[in-house]
Order: C-alpha cells, then sequence, then structure tokens
C-alpha cells in the first residue's frame, strides 16, 4: 500500500494535476531534445520537398524521447515511465508555446482571438480528457501511466497542429 501511495503521490506531484504543486522541477534532457530534434528534422525537410514523400510523419515521432528513457533502468519502474513521459511532454509543451507565439505575431487579431479561445478550450479539454483516464483506471499505479500518455500524446498533437497552421503561412 504505501508503494501505490508513494507512485500516485509522484504522479500527481509529477504531472501537475490541479490544486496540487509540482515537487520538483522536471524537465527534459539535452539528450531528449536531440532524440526529438532527430526524429522531427528530417519529416520536416521532406515535407518542404514537394518530390519526396517522407516515410514517417510528425505524429511519429510522438514517444521517441520517453520510448527512449522508457528502456533505460530509471525508466522502467512505474514512477520513471511517468516522468519519461512528462519529460517529453515539457518538450512539446515548448513547442506548442513557440508555435502559439508564432501565429500570435503572424495572424490578423480576428484569427487570434478565435485561436485564443480555441486553445482556452483546448486546455479545459486536455486536462478533462487525461483527468478522466486517470480516474478511470485509479484501481492500480498504471492509472499515472495512462495519465502520462494522454498528457504527452494531447499536447504533442496539439503542438503538431499549431506547426501546421504556421506551415501554411510560409
Amino acid at each position: 500500500m504505501k508503494h501505490l501511495a508513494l507512485a500516485t503521490f509522484i504522479t500527481l506531484t509529477t504531472f501537475g494535476l490541479p490544486g496540487i504543486a509540482p515537487a520538483q522541477e522536471l524537465t527534459y534532457t539535452p539528450d531528449d531534445a536531440a532524440l526529438m530534434d532527430a526524429c522531427l528534422e528530417p519529416i520536416r525537410a521532406a515535407m518542404g520537398d514537394l518530390e519526396t514523400t517522407p516515410a514517417k510523419t510528425l505524429p511519429d515521432c510522438i514517444g521517441a524521447a520517453s520510448d527512449t528513457c522508457m528502456g533505460t533502468p530509471e525508466g522502467g519502474t512505474t514512477i520513471g515511465m511517468s516522468q519519461c513521459m512528462a519529460r517529453e511532454r515539457i518538450w512539446w509543451d515548448e513547442q506548442l508555446n513557440a508555435h502559439y507565439a508564432a501565429l500570435r505575431d503572424s495572424i490578423d487579431e480576428e484569427s487570434f482571438t478565435a485561436l485564443r479561445e480555441a486553445q482556452r478550450k483546448w486546455i479545459d479539454y486536455r486536462d478533462e480528457t487525461c483527468a478522466f483516464e486517470y480516474t478511470f483506471w485509479r484501481e492500480g499505479t498504471i492509472r499515472s501511466i495512462f495519465y502520462g500518455s494522454c498528457m504527452l500524446d494531447t499536447t504533442a498533437r496539439r503542438a503538431i497542429d499549431l506547426e501546421g497552421y504556421l506551415g501554411w503561412m510560409n
């Protein structure tokens, strides 16, 4: 029971569920960023070349860093897996924020107002959807894995969506 309580506490503090402050600052590592860049850059380059069809798409890179992290001894535990996914989610969140800022600076006021409202609703959607995952799987520590996966996947997909809008502007 102590392990379940500890895993639950770490999950809650790692992912910052409402009303709970993170126990420590968790961020991605330079190796995480390098893995993400190595996965994404060839795809982005191929997307700009009308003669080439990319073998992979941007969503294929979701998990590139966290999967590698989970293959290490530290990432092989429930807590480790949760932290691996949280690190990559933070990386994708930075991408999302950069794309949002670039769009804010590039689109007209009416479009940005619509984007801002959509983004606020998306945040609510992400939080509620992933909270459901956490509640649905409440019978064990697997809940933290499903929650972390939901947060990572949902954040990454939104970052990719916003990047797509930027692509249409070029």
